[in-house]
Parts: C-alpha cells; sequence; structure tokens
C-alpha cells in the first residue's frame, strides 16, 4: 500500500487557455459508460458477451468568480456589449441559442490540481473537446456566494477518438 497516492486537494480549471477563477463547492468528473450484453437462448439470463456501446464524460465546475467575461466563455451564443461612451458599463447579451453547434464551439478543458506547479502536469484531468450548453443554476443569498454551476460535456476527436487524457498530455509512446 502506498498512501502517497491517495490524493486531495482543488483544481484550476482552465477553458480555452483562459483560467475560470476560483470554484467553491469542488468540482467533479463523471464518466459512464453504457454497454449492451450479449444474450443467447441457450444461456438463460446469463450474458455471453458485453460491448461498450456509449461513453460519457460530465465536468461540473461551480465557478465562484461570476464576471461577465466568464458568462461569455461559458454561455454559447452570449455576447458582451461595452457601452460606447462609458467604458466601465457593459452587459451581456444571451440568445436563445437554438440550432447552436455545441462540437464547433468545443474547446480544450484541463483540469490541474492547485497543489502542483504549473509544469507538472502528472494528474492533470484533460479533456481535447468540452463544452457547455450554457445551463446556469445560481442563487441571491444573503449569506451565500452567487455561483455559477456549469457542466462541460466531452467530445470524442473524431481523429483521435480521445474523450479524455488523465495525466501528462504530452507523453509519447
Amino acid at each position: 500500500m502506498a498512501t502517497e497516492n491517495v490524493k486531495l486537494g482543488v483544481c484550476n480549471v482552465t477553458f480555452d487557455a483562459v483560467d475560470l477563477g476560483l470554484t467553491k463547492g469542488g468540482v467533479e468528473v463523471e464518466v459512464t459508460t453504457e454497454t449492451h450484453k450479449v444474450m443467447v437462448d441457450q444461456f438463460g439470463n446469463v450474458p455471453v458477451n458485453e460491448y461498450i456501446v456509449a461513453r460519457e464524460v460530465k465536468i461540473r465546475v461551480p465557478m465562484a468568480e461570476t464576471t461577465l467575461e466568464n458568462l461569455i466563455k461559458i454561455m454559447p451564443g452570449a455576447t458582451l456589449v461595452t457601452d460606447g461612451t462609458t467604458p466601465t458599463k457593459k452587459k451581456v447579451n444571451v440568445e436563445h441559442g437554438t440550432g447552436i453547434n455545441l462540437l464547433s464551439l468545443a474547446k480544450q478543458l484541463i483540469l490541474h490540481p492547485a497543489a502542483l506547479t504549473a509544469l507538472d502536469k502528472s494528474q492533470d484531468f484533460t479533456v481535447p473537446l468540452a463544452m457547455t450548453a450554457g445551463a446556469l443554476t445560481y442563487s441571491y443569498k444573503l449569506d451565500e456566494e452567487r455561483i455559477y454551476n456549469v457542466e462541460f460535456a466531452a467530445y470524442p476527436n473524431s481523429t483521435t477518438d480521445i474523450m479524455f487524457i488523465v495525466g501528462d498530455p504530452s507523453a509519447v509512446a
């Protein structure tokens, strides 16, 4: 047994080479795999084989830095408008989004343990193609921070089939 293999700690989240800032509540990764069990009459209800038919990856990021700039990064169809007269006046316009192709907007998402140096990518969780549909939930409460709960989905790269990488992505065979 090696207790040094038990990891703790928070991560920094980078999307399209932009740090999304502080989080609150912990970033979560969920990988689900759907299978099809092969059944034949001669073996009754005992599977004789099993095939993977789908794999999904979801990354939930509770963003604590609720800036307008972060909002446009995680909301497809959103645009930042800066007032022509008073540059400190800004707003985000969000379109209905119908028909937006999320794969065409997908970018690299990296979860990097905060305890490691920037050069140590040994524990990174990298999704080469990730995007969020832009669903948000947040609350205005007296005694809590306003958090953008954002869910990213991973898409397979059509040439490499890779959906995610754990460890240093620059490692080669």
